[in-house]
């Protein structure tokens, strides 16, 4: 098995990873990290030239495809190598866990989102577990969740133009009130 192609693969999921690569090696799936974490369980990578991201938390799973926004991931990373040179020009960082941060953030790819922020494709699944304040699965169930939502993905719709939104406060037509949150005048005198 050729593992060094996985970048954060913990070495109990070696094998998992690679029988779901073999699975999905039509679609060219690559895991950049394993089923890691508790509350939530993460997994991300990429499928064909779209990056996915796989959540589980409370009880809920969520599959997302999308391409990320690499030109504000990009300026972030520039303001990052800026700052990380001007810490290192005045010495702030003396000590090897400041020095090693610093040295991390003056890599070219530092904070380019890995992530799709732009969705195409989604998949959202409730009650997986029948417990409210699920977090924790198994890797090999994970996977299984995983396939599943594979199975159920559906186009995602036109994102919402905010700015467009916006004008409807400043038109004609304003929302009603709550009732919660009536406002009281003071009588004349």
């Amino acid at each position: 098995m050729n593992t060094h192609l996985y970048r954060n693969i913990p070495a109990g999921q070696e094998d998992l990873i690679a029988r779901l690569t073999e699975r999905y090696a039509g679609q060219r799936i690559r895991f950049h990290t394993g089923f890691v974490g508790s509350v939530p369980v993460q997994a991300s990578g990429r499928i064909g030239r779209l990056f996915f991201y796989f959540r589980f938390r409370g009880d809920t799973a969520s599959l997302t495809l999308g391409s990320a926004d690499h030109r504000s991931a990009a300026s972030r990373a520039k303001h990052a190598r800026r700052k990380a040179l001007r810490k290192l020009r005045r010495g702030v960082a003396v000590d090897w866990f400041g020095g090693f941060m610093l040295q991390q953030d003056l890599r070219r790819d530092t904070a380019l989102d890995r992530h799709p922020s732009r969705a195409v494709w989604y998949a959202v699944r409730n009650d997986v577990t029948g417990e409210r304040y699920a977090g924790d699965l198994e890797p090999e169930e994970a996977a299984e969740l995983f396939i599943d939502m594979m199975s159920t993905l559906q186009p995602a719709g036109p994102e919402p133009r905010w700015h467009k939104l916006a004008k409807l406060g400043r038109g004609p037509w304003t929302p009603p009130m709550p009732d919660h949150r009536v406002v009281i005048r003071k009588a004349r005198q």
